[in-house]
C-alpha cells in the first residue's frame, strides 16, 4: 500500500484547474531556469480531481509556458480541444497514471549530469545517499527507448510501479509525486544525486552504504509511511542481494507527496 492515499486525494481535489495551470508555468519556469531543460525539452502534467490530465503542450518551451497554453486531455487520453496539440510523450504521462492511482504529477526533464551518466553507461541506482534512499529507494536506469514513441511507455511501464524517478537512457529523468512540487523536489533530488555522484567520483572510489544501513534506512521509510518505493537491487548488486556481490559499504563500483521530501 502506498502512504495515505486519502490525505493525496484531499490536497489533490481542493485545487482548480486555474490553480494547476499556474503552478505548472512556476515549474515550468524553474526547471528552465535551473537548467533541467532547455528550448523545447520536457514536459509536465497533472491529474485534476475530475480524473482529466493537464499536460504542457507539444513544441512549447517551458520557460515561456502561459496558463492558456496548456492541454486538458479527458480519461479516454483524447485532448478536449482538437485544435491543441498535447506533448508528444503524452503515452508515456498516461502509462504512469495508469499504473500509480496515488500519483497527482509527472515531470519529464533533461537534467544534464543526470542525463550524462547514462551517456556514460554508468547507473545512479547504488545506495549511496541516505536521504535518497529514504525517500525514493533507488533511481534506476530504464532501457533506451526512442523518444516520443510507444517504446518509452513501455520502457517505464514496469519499473515506475515502484520507483517514484527514473533515468531514462540517454532522455533525461521521469520523476512522480502526489503532487507537482512533489515531482519536482524528486527532480531535483535526482540531479544532486549526480553531482555528488560525479564529484565523489572524481575524488576517489564511490563508496556505498551498508547493506544493514540500508536495511535500516528501509524500515525507517517503510515506519514513516513514505510508500513502498524498492532499491533497485539487479541495478546495484553492492548488498549481496542480487549476483552474490560482497556488500561491505566500500565498494568502488563501476556502475554506480511533498511530505516525503520534507522528511530530511
Amino acid at each position: 500500500m502506498r502512504a495515505r492515499p486519502g490525505l493525496f486525494f484531499q490536497r489533490f481535489i481542493m485545487k482548480s484547474e486555474s490553480e494547476h495551470r499556474q503552478e505548472m508555468v512556476v515549474v515550468g519556469q524553474k526547471m528552465y531556469q535551473r537548467g533541467y531543460v532547455a528550448a523545447a525539452d520536457g514536459n509536465i502534467s497533472v491529474r485534476m480531481g475530475d480524473g482529466r490530465i493537464l499536460i504542457t503542450p507539444s513544441g512549447c518551451c517551458l520557460g515561456e509556458m502561459r496558463p492558456e497554453d496548456l492541454v486538458v486531455i479527458d480519461r479516454q487520453g483524447h485532448p478536449a480541444d482538437a485544435v491543441q496539440r498535447p506533448s508528444s510523450e503524452l503515452p508515456m504521462h498516461l502509462e504512469v497514471y495508469g499504473q500509480r492511482p496515488d500519483v497527482g504529477a509527472v515531470i519529464h526533464a533533461h537534467p544534464p549530469l543526470a542525463t550524462a551518466f547514462t551517456v556514460a553507461g554508468i547507473s545512479l541506482a547504488q545506495c549511496v545517499i541516505p536521504e535518497v534512499v529514504l525517500t525514493m529507494g533507488t533511481i534506476p536506469t530504464t532501457r533506451y527507448a526512442t523518444p516520443s514513441t510507444e517504446q518509452g511507455r513501455e520502457a517505464v511501464s514496469e519499473l515506475i510501479r515502484s520507483h517514484d524517478a527514473l533515468v531514462l537512457d540517454r532522455h533525461g529523468t521521469l520523476t512522480v509525486g502526489s503532487g507537482l512540487t512533489a515531482a519536482y523536489r524528486k527532480l531535483e533530488k535526482v540531479e544532486h544525486a549526480a553531482q555528488v555522484t560525479l564529484a565523489a567520483r572524481q575524488l576517489g572510489n564511490i563508496r556505498t552504504l551498508p547493506e544493514e544501513e540500508v536495511r535500516r534506512l528501509e524500515a525507517m521509510r517503510s515506519q514513516l509511511g513514505l510508500g513502498d518505493n524498492v532499491t533497485a537491487c539487479s541495478q546495484c548488486g553492492t548488498c549481496g542481494r542480487e549476483n552474490g556481490v560482497d556488500g561491505s559499504g566500500s565498494g568502488e563500483g563501476d556502475a554506480v507527496d511533498d511530505e516525503v521530501v520534507d522528511v530530511i
